[in-house]
């Protein structure tokens, strides 16, 4: 029986379901050990920091995640950064295979008008801060609390969340 090594560096919704795709096409000839790597204290990712409070429902995927967690051959490894605690030479050096499965840390710029007026936030940086991230202290301008207007641009998962 042939048994691969992997790394998966990552440990929000992409690095699970990776796992499980792996864990899923195992059979009696081919298995897989699956190390997580996650730069945060805890996993899960946006999961955990980057739901709405007012949507627990969507939260029980972490469900999924525990069963994920809790096969043979897993393990989770946290605290752990790229490029400060390990690099992607040393992973490729001790492992078969290893998958990147980190989203951005940053929001993108829109480059449209109004978008660097004070308290112009990116969801990437709301988001996070309203779920009490652990790694975001996030400092606002005077007066932002007296505002009970909120312009919010596009149409995806936080900007739906933050409406």
């Amino acid at each position: 029986m042939a048994t691969y090594s992997i790394a998966i560096v990552g440990a929000g919704p992409a690095g699970y379901f990776a796992a499980q795709a792996l864990q899923s096409s195992q059979t009696d000839d081919l298995r897989f050990a699956i190390d997580m790597i996650e730069k945060l204290p805890t996993p899960w990712g946006l999961v955990r920091s980057g739901v709405a409070p007012d949507h627990p429902k969507i939260k029980t995927v972490s469900k999924v995640f525990e069963k994920i967690a809790t096969t043979e051959g897993f393990n989770l490894f946290c605290n752990v950064e790229l490029g400060k605690d390990v690099s992607v030479a040393e992973l490729r050096e001790m492992y078969d295979a290893v998958v990147i499965a980190t989203g951005s840390s940053e929001g993108k710029k829109l480059e449209i008008p109004g978008e660097d007026l004070p308290n112009s936030l990116s969801a990437a940086d709301f988001v996070p801060w309203y779920n009490a991230h652990c790694q975001v202290p996030l400092e606002l301008e005077d007066g932002f609390a007296d505002l009970f207007t909120a312009r919010i641009c596009g149409a995806g998962e936080a900007a739906v969340d933050i409406n």
